[in-house]
């Protein structure tokens, strides 16, 4: 193999390269229904009532099916504002929302009797 031959193929496995990169990062950034592996997210509450991680942020789209699970530490209400859904969870339990997104807005979904938001939910049009 001759010196130009090998200097256009590195060009070409570069340009290859980069394209890969920047193709796979062009996704959308927001955070989705789903993980990659296809899971349904899972909000973890501690026995303080917080989210493990924080206030989780899910986002949809108007059709979409919102679904995510609530698995708590404490015995409380999960109620999920906007939708108006109340669902209560046990101690050690879990609680899934599976619902359409009929409603477009930004709402919140919290440890009811502890006051305490786990969740901001999204829903575009």
């Amino acid at each position: 193999m001759n010196r130009k031959t090998a200097i256009l193929g590195a060009v070409v496995v570069a340009v290859a390269v980069v394209l890969l990169i920047v193709l796979s990062s062009s996704g959308s950034d927001d955070k989705s229904s789903t993980t990659d592996a296809g899971e349904v997210p899972t909000i973890v509450v501690n026995k303080n009532a917080e989210p493990v991680g924080g206030i989780a942020e899910l986002t949809y789209h108007k059709g979409d099916q919102i679904h995510f699970k609530v698995k708590s530490a404490i015995a409380d209400e999960v109620h999920l504002h906007g939708y108006d859904i109340p669902k209560d969870v046990k101690a050690g339990g879990t609680v899934t929302f599976d619902l359409p997104a009929t409603i477009e807005g930004v709402f919140e979904a919290e440890m009811e009797d502890q006051k305490r938001q786990i969740l901001q939910l999204t829903v575009e049009p």
